[in-house]
């Protein structure tokens, strides 16, 4: 597949996020090494990583872009990759397609305007507790008393947002969550962590309460629901599952169940049997149909069998262990 630069600029631009990962970078570098450079041993590890750039970013496992960098920079010197370097390429899966990446780009786009309208069924939750919120003078004292102790501007981000610590999966911790009060932003992160505790935010947009959402949001390992303790959750009526298992799905998700497991690892079973059959077939000189017979007779299959289902055995066998 040829690549050209104006148009991989336009459809990493189309994504979301784009300027926290900052692809263009890598999709310039890319497009300016030599030819010299990109006929080395190693353009096979480039071109995968590349291939992520038109990928979402809530599913990228690693910063693929910065690994992009490193392995760019080490071929533009023309020197060859590490072992460790050869390792992390080849352990990095080849880029989804087009029919995973619009599903999740579709959502990303939502997430990033804060909307979760399109998987939530109960949106007048939400809008009644932050009418709610607006208008509790509890809250709006104890954040007057936070502006009076601190200089809040210091603490914004450039759209007027100061944001809580984030929650980790699993219950783990950020790095600075350790309780430590010897500088003024640590004293304030310390507050305002706990003042959005009390009123269930996840931030303060200038003097808007930032309350937290219903909230399903893809990682690289797999779906989260998010579901505030506010929450009077109805897993029946609050969330649109069809939409959700359709983005869940989208990563080729199988169907699991006892039998289909059982099932499952018989198959492979098989297909790592034809697999081991084909390499000796091979290296005994058969090819074409006599290869595809021994194959399917070593199998105990009916000799009537189609060569397909031993293609498809095969292709099977792949797919499992990747």
């Amino acid at each position: 597949m040829k690549h050209d630069l104006r148009t991989d600029l336009e459809r990493a631009g189309a994504l979301a996020f784009e300027r926290v990962c900052g692809r263009r970078e890598f999709i310039e570098g890319f497009h300016r090494l030599s030819k010299a450079a990109k006929e080395r041993p190693d353009e096979e590890a480039l071109k995968k990583l590349y291939g992520w750039m038109f990928v979402p970013l809530s599913i990228w496992p690693v910063d693929v872009k910065g690994a992009g960098l490193h392995v760019l920079g080490r071929m533009a010197r023309g020197r060859a990759l590490t072992r460790a370097e050869r390792l992390i390429c080849g352990l990095l899966p080849e880029a989804p397609g087009a029919d995973v990446c619009n599903v999740i780009a579709e959502h990303e786009h939502g997430v990033k305007a804060g909307s979760y309208e399109q998987l939530i069924a109960a949106q007048h939750k939400f809008d009644l507790i932050e009418q709610e919120l607006a208008q509790s003078p509890g809250l709006m004292e104890d954040w007057q008393k936070i502006k009076a102790t601190f200089e809040v501007e210091d603490y914004r981000n450039a759209k007027g947002i100061i944001r809580r610590r984030l929650g980790l999966e699993r219950n783990f911790r950020p790095p600075d969550w350790k309780f430590s009060w010897k500088t003024e932003q640590q004293r304030f992160q310390n507050v305002f962590d706990l003042f959005c505790h009390r009123w269930d935010l996840y931030g303060m947009e200038r003097d808007r309460p930032l309350l937290l959402k219903l909230t399903v949001n893809v990682t690289p390992y797999g779906t989260i629901i998010m579901v505030p303790r506010f929450w009077s959750f109805d897993p029946r009526r609050d969330l649109k599952w069809k939409a959700i298992t359709r983005l869940h799905r989208a990563r080729n998700t199988l169907k699991q169940g006892v039998k289909l497991s059982a099932n499952r690892a018989e198959r492979l079973q098989e297909a790592e049997r034809a697999r081991r059959l084909w390499t000796e077939a091979t290296k005994a000189g058969l090819k074409g149909d006599r290869r595809d017979q021994w194959v399917m007779g070593s199998l105990g299959w009916d000799a009537r069998t189609s060569e397909s289902r031993l293609r498809r055995l095969l292709a099977s066998g792949r797919a499992g262990r990747s």
